[in-house]
This record gives C-alpha cells, sequence and structure tokens, in this order.
C-alpha cells in the first residue's frame, strides 16, 4: 500500500515470520492446532487466556494463511513504520485480543466454538493505516478501479457487522470487525495528534505539519 521494506521493520518482520512458521507447523500438528486455536469454553472453565493470543498465528488452511498473509504484508510494514515497533506490537496484539474477546464471551458455554487466523489483528492494523494515511486507495485484483481507504474501511465494518448478526459463512465476522475498532481506538490513545489530521484532511484542510 505504502512504499516500504521489510527489513526496515523488523517488528512487522518478526510477526510474519511466526505466523508463517506456526501455521506451517500446525497444518501437520492437528495436536498443535487444537491446543493454539480460541476456544471460549477452554478460556472460560480451564483459563487458558493464551488461547486469545496464539489463534491469530494457525490458520484452517494453506488458502487461509496464503490470504492473510498478503493482506498483512500489504499493511504491516508500513503501519510499523508510522508507529514504530513498541507501538505497532502493542497495536497489532491489541486487536488481536480485543477483537477475539466479544467472541469469547459470547461463545463461552459453546464448546463448538472455535476460530483461528490473524484477522482480527490484521483489522486492527487496516484501521490503523486509515488514520494515518486517510487519502490513500486501495486497490483489489478483482476490481477495476482503487477504492478510496476511509471508504473501503466503512464497507468492512458494514460487511463485518452484517456478518456477524447473520452469522455468514464459516468467516468471523464478529472478530474482524472488534477487531478493526480495536486497532482504530489504539491508535487514537498511542498518537492523539492522528485523529485531528484525519478529520482534516477528510475536511480538505491543510494539517498543520
Amino acid at each position: 500500500m505504502f512504499p516500504s521494506s521489510p527489513l526496515e521493520h523488523p517488528a512487522a518482520a518478526c510477526i510474519l515470520f511466526a505466523i508463517l512458521a506456526v501455521s506451517m507447523a500446525a497444518f501437520s500438528s492437528q495436536a498443535l492446532f487444537s491446543r493454539l486455536m480460541l476456544h471460549p469454553v477452554s478460556i472460560a472453565r480451564e483459563r487458558k487466556y493464551y488461547l486469545l493470543v496464539t489463534h491469530g498465528f494457525v490458520h484452517a488452511n494453506v488458502a487461509h494463511l496464503l490470504f492473510n498473509t498478503v493482506s498483512y504484508t500489504a499493511i504491516a510494514f508500513d503501519v510499523d513504520g508510522f508507529l514504530g515497533p513498541v507501538d505497532f506490537l502493542t497495536v497489532y496484539f491489541g486487536s488481536l485480543v480485543l477483537g477475539a474477546l466479544p467472541s469469547a464471551w459470547k461463545n463461552r458455554s459453546n464448546p463448538r466454538y472455535y476460530a483461528v487466523g490473524a484477522s482480527g489483528a490484521i483489522a486492527g492494523l487496516l484501521f490503523s493505516g486509515m488514520l494515518f494515511f486517510p487519502e490513500g486507495r486501495i486497490y483489489l485484483a478483482f476490481l477495476p478501479f482503487a477504492i478510496p481507504y476511509p471508504l473501503f474501511c466503512a464497507i468492512f465494518l458494514v460487511v463485518s457487522w452484517y456478518g456477524a448478526r447473520r452469522n455468514m459463512g464459516n468467516i468471523a465476522h464478529a472478530i474482524h470487525l472488534a477487531g478493526g475498532i480495536a486497532g482504530m481506538l489504539l491508535t487514537v490513545i498511542l498518537r492523539p495528534d492522528v485523529l485531528a489530521r484525519f478529520i482534516d484532511i477528510l475536511s480538505g484542510i491543510p494539517p498543520v505539519e
């Protein structure tokens, strides 16, 4: 999305490496996959709170992993550049955990519910990046035109909200929704000035540098 080198941002690079390494290991070990996936009953009854983090490092299949790593790569290194490594990791893991909490609470008595994937954290990075670069555009392979970054995020929120209400598909829409909102709020907390700049740019007012 923005010009940036992964080698300049080791925090984002380490997360990417961990996602790939753990996911690939879990593909060949069902036991490992089961130990790391988000399972709300295990959190509620066995206090396995670490599942709120570990579920983001395993994926359902290769296609799921590929989609998430491509999405992560398109966003993460540039958000790392905007935030710096410590705040980047705060937004990433904060979005991962806060994105999963509502679903974990809602399904705390549902032994059949589980979720895997880094999508909640990636949604958090997506919304964090929007605050820093509201004039940006998102290019999708199946569309012949670019979508303004804030419009894309608005559509993402609506689709995630609707999908969560309707339980559409085998997709954790609620985690996407909560993760995106968490990433935006955490960014504003860490960088309070970014919100005023975001509003000024959307309003057509030149930001004060």
